[in-house]
C-alpha cells in the first residue's frame, strides 16, 4: 500500500508543490484583511481538495486503475492507498495552512479577533474536508473522476448564509453559542466522528470497487 501512496505522491508532486506555494502566498497576502481567519479556514478546505483531486485526475488520465487491477494488487489495497494518502495530504495541508497563518501572525499581518477562534474554525474545516474527501473518493471508485468532481461543488453551499442572511443568522449564532462551551470536548468528538465517517466511506468504496469492472 505504501508503494501505491508513494507512486501517487511522486506523480503529482509538481502540481501539489504549486498548490502549496500558491496557498501559502495567498494566506500571507489576504491575512491582512478583516476576514483573515475565514480566509485561512477556507484554504484549509480548498488545499486538501486540490491535492486529492489532482491525484485522482492523474490516475484517470493515465488509466491507472485499470493497470492496477491487472496487477496482483487487491482492490482493497488500491482503495486504502487513496484514502490513506488523502488523509496524509489533508494533515499536511492543514499544517501548511497553520504554518502560513502563524507566520502571518508573527509578522504582524494577522491578528485573530473576537468570535470563534481560529483553532475552532480550523477544526471545523478539517472535519468537513474529511467527510467531503471521503465522499469524493467513494464517488471516484464507484464511477469516475468526472462524477467525483461534482462533490467539489458542495462547499459552495457555504455561500448560502450570504444569500439568505436573515434565515441563517440565527442558526449560525446558535452553533457559535454551543461550540464555545466545552469546545475541546465538542471538537474532539467532531473530529472523531469525521474520521469514523471517512473510514466508513473507505470501507464502502473498497466493497464497491471490488465489484466494479474497470477497463
Amino acid at each position: 500500500m505504501w508503494t501505491l501512496i508513494t507512486k501517487d505522491l511522486m506523480v503529482a508532486r509538481s502540481s501539489m508543490l504549486t498548490y502549496a506555494l500558491m496557498a501559502a502566498a495567498m494566506i500571507l497576502f489576504f491575512s491582512r484583511m478583516e476576514m483573515g481567519s475565514a480566509f485561512i479556514a477556507t484554504w484549509s478546505i480548498v488545499l486538501p481538495y486540490f491535492f486529492s483531486g489532482r491525484i485522482c485526475y492523474q490516475e484517470e488520465v493515465e488509466g491507472g486503475l485499470g493497470l492496477l487491477r491487472s496487477l496482483p494488487v487487491s482492490p482493497g489495497a488500491i482503495v486504502a492507498s487513496k484514502f490513506a494518502g488523502g488523509l496524509l495530504l489533508t494533515i499536511g495541508g492543514s499544517l501548511l495552512v497553520i504554518a502560513a497563518g502563524g507566520l502571518a501572525h508573527w509578522l504582524g499581518w494577522f491578528a485573530p479577533q473576537g468570535g470563534v477562534s481560529l483553532i475552532i474554525s480550523l477544526a471545523f474545516s478539517l472535519a468537513l474536508v474529511l467527510v467531503l474527501e471521503g465522499l469524493f473518493f467513494l464517488v471516484f471508485f464507484t464511477w469516475d473522476y468526472k462524477r467525483a468532481s461534482n462533490v467539489m461543488l458542495l462547499p459552495l453551499l457555504g455561500l448560502l448564509p450570504l444569500a439568505f442572511p436573515s434565515f441563517f443568522r440565527p442558526v449560525i449564532r446558535w452553533v457559535v453559542d454551543r461550540i464555545t462551551v466545552d469546545s475541546w470536548y465538542f471538537l474532539t468528538g467532531l473530529l472523531l466522528a469525521s474520521l469514523i465517517c471517512y473510514l466508513a466511506f473507505g470501507l464502502l468504496a473498497a466493497w464497491v470497487f471490488s465489484r466494479r469492472d474497470v477497463g
